[in-house]
């Protein structure tokens, strides 16, 4: 008889409980913990060794990055599965570097989640067939590391003044632009960065650790 530990970080209560229900069909006998930001997620790992850890990265009052490093360095060993709504293209490559085992869009199917759960159980790599997809595209066009190398100048600029608060009004003043320019500027850039919306120009940024300041 297998019995699996396991902690679910989320700050929705019905997420959490769709995945308990996850790994109670995998294995009946199983149980967990919950977490709804990465404090508790500390202090739980601190005392508990689990099988496998299901995190989402948009906790609040949580720096997933130190998170996820902190796990690993209390336990090194630790099975770690991301379950997020932000884009695979974007953040699967950064968090599968730091040592987690699997990284799955929240738009997942029931089996898809079943699998990648069991994958990371058995301490298997999971990647998902979209992500394997673009990460052979990535190879074979050599693309470059950084996306904000795709940007023009125009376009950094746009999102420097974004993500510090500007409205749309006060970007076509500043930089004396017509506001149908900003925003087809601001299109632009997020179909190359692949977001869809200013958190995940945030979260890109810090990813990549860009400095807007001398733009």
């Amino acid at each position: 008889m297998r019995v699996d530990t396991f902690l679910v970080a989320d700050d929705h209560a019905i997420v959490r409980a769709g995945l308990k229900t996850v790994m109670k069909d995998l294995h009946p006998f199983s149980h967990g913990d919950d977490a709804v930001n990465g404090d508790q997620v500390i202090d739980l790992v601190k005392k508990n060794n689990y099988d496998i850890i299901i995190l989402d990265v948009n906790m609040p009052d949580t720096d997933c990055i130190a998170m996820i490093s902190n796990i690993l360095a209390y336990k090194e060993k630790s099975r770690i599965l991301v379950f997020s709504m932000n884009s695979e293209q974007l953040y699967a490559k950064r968090f599968l570097k730091l040592g987690v085992l699997g990284y799955l869009d929240k738009e997942s199917s029931a089996e898809e989640i079943k699998k990648a759960i069991q994958n990371v159980l058995n301490g298997n790599l999971y990647i998902s067939p979209d992500l394997k997809k673009h990460l052979y595209e990535d190879m074979m066009a050599k693309r470059t590391e950084n996306p904000f190398e795709k940007l023009s100048n125009r376009e950094i600029q746009i999102a420097k003044y974004l993500l510090l608060g500007y409205s749309h009004a006060e970007i076509k003043k500043t930089l004396n632009l017509h506001s149908s320019t900003v925003g087809t500027h601001r299109l632009r850039f997020f179909q190359k960065l692949k977001i869809k919306n200013l958190f995940e120009l945030g979260e890109l940024v810090k990813l990549y650790h860009m400095d807007f300041s001398k733009v």
